[in-house]
């Protein structure tokens, strides 16, 4: 190989990091709309507390469907980018009618076919990260960092424009522009499972099957059904019950306490912009620390912030602890990926990805669903924070546990090299 050859193929390489570097960031950008305002706009139409409950109770089993069968189509395959492109063009489409019907059921209907589509769309871009990451030989916490500032752009913003602009047309138009310019931006990515993703030298290096060969699929419950895997998803449903807590209602909060659209867009744009911090930090710094008691510290973290929401009405303070979010969350993100990357092989990177997302989809999301809309209906916002705060420090000890268990199998296994 030349030396202008490996030139050239360095220039593809950093090209497409930069290109994987803007398509996280756009595809984050209707995710913040997503999260922050379609709670409040499910009230404004209409909705009862009780069809906001069943909402969410009902999502998590759409979620787990469509989660599923794009995983396992993805890994089967060996393809992410047409998929991915293909839940964008739906997406747009669903939207489209979203915010062009006023009865709430109907809308109810089309949310669950957009949950349908959003949550494979997300996981599918989470695996398609952690695989150009290795490809293209780059931290997958600074590719995260980049979906995490798009988020916290887009929250600020949306926020101060939702303010300004009538009726709630707007939003939608805005989450469809936002899926239009991120799918453009997709196709300039190269897939990361297939060859020609590593660049120019790739070629005639005989890849193995790990990531672009369609995967013998009958291989992969192996490695789900062990002790490790069973044990640290047990633990991580009770960290994600937390934040189904907190997404479906801080807004709620905000309002309550006399907050305005763009204080909404304040409180979700300053953990993601602390996630940015801490992403790039740890992404240029390295792997340094153990994933499990990086995932216990977040649960600290977390815990601690919601306690000081429970015993506050000071609307800047809870601001200020949406930004102290940002650092437990940034850890759990990163670690839970490296820990991830750990379990299940590359090969089955969307189905590891897809089976601990109907986990999460069945155990945290429809539980926490249930559980924070009875709190809700009967001791009120401030409530769930304490619940949050108490099943975080649960959290807390489970990692440490698994860590401790690790750490044993670690020595029992260098003992009988």
């Amino acid at each position: 190989m030349t030396a202008r050859t490996i030139e050239d193929a360095m220039n593809v390489r950093q090209s497409q990091i930069r290109r994987m570097y803007l398509y996280m960031f756009m595809i984050f950008t209707p995710g913040a709309v997503f999260s922050s305002f379609f709670p409040l706009y499910y009230r404004d139409i209409g909705y009862t507390d009780a069809m906001y409950g069943m909402q969410n109770a009902i999502m998590p089993l759409i979620g787990v469907v469509g989660n599923y069968l794009f995983g396992y189509v993805s890994d089967k395959f060996a393809r992410i980018k047409p998929l991915i492109f293909g839940l964008i063009l739906a997406l747009i489409a669903v939207l489209f009618f979203v915010f062009h019907v006023t009865d709430p059921w109907t809308v109810m209907g089309l949310i669950f076919l957009f949950q349908f589509l959003w949550v494979p769309l997300m996981t599918l871009t989470d695996g398609m990260a952690m695989l150009a990451s290795r490809r293209l030989g780059d931290s997958y916490a600074v590719i995260r960092g980049f979906g995490a500032a798009g988020f916290a752009v887009s929250a600020l913003v949306i926020g101060w424009l939702l303010g300004r602009l009538p009726g709630h047309a707007a939003m939608g138009w805005i989450m469809m522009a936002l899926l239009a310019a991120t799918g453009g931006v997709l196709l300039m990515i190269r897939d990361p499972r297939r060859p020609e993703a590593d660049g120019p030298e790739a070629e005639g290096e005989g890849e193995g099957p790990s990531r672009t060969e369609a995967a013998d699929m009958s291989q992969f419950w192996k490695y789900v059904f062990t002790r490790r895997f069973l044990l640290f998803i047990a633990v991580l449903i009770t960290y994600n019950m937390t934040l189904i807590f907190n997404d479906q209602y801080f807004s709620f909060l905000i309002r309550e306490l006399n907050g305005t659209p763009f204080h909404i867009g304040l409180g979700w744009m300053l953990p993601a912009a602390t996630e940015v911090i801490i992403f790039l930090y740890l992404g240029r710094a390295g792997r340094q620390f153990r994933p499990l008691t990086m995932l216990a510290w977040s649960s600290v973290i977390l815990g601690i912030r919601a306690l000081v929401i429970y015993v506050t009405d000071w609307l800047p303070l809870i601001l200020f602890m949406q930004a102290v979010q940002g650092i437990g969350i940034a850890l759990f993100f990163i670690y839970l990926a490296e820990y991830m990357m750990d379990l299940i092989p590359d090969r089955f990177r969307a189905s590891g990805q897809a089976v601990m997302q109907v986990a999460l989809s069945i155990g945290a999301t429809m539980t926490g669903s249930i559980i924070g809309a009875y709190i809700y209906s009967q001791w009120g916002n401030k409530a769930l924070f304490l619940v949050m705060g108490a099943v975080l420090a649960i959290a807390a000890g489970g990692f440490a546990a698994a860590d401790r268990l690790e750490r044993r199998r670690e020595r029992t296994e260098s003992a009988s090299v």
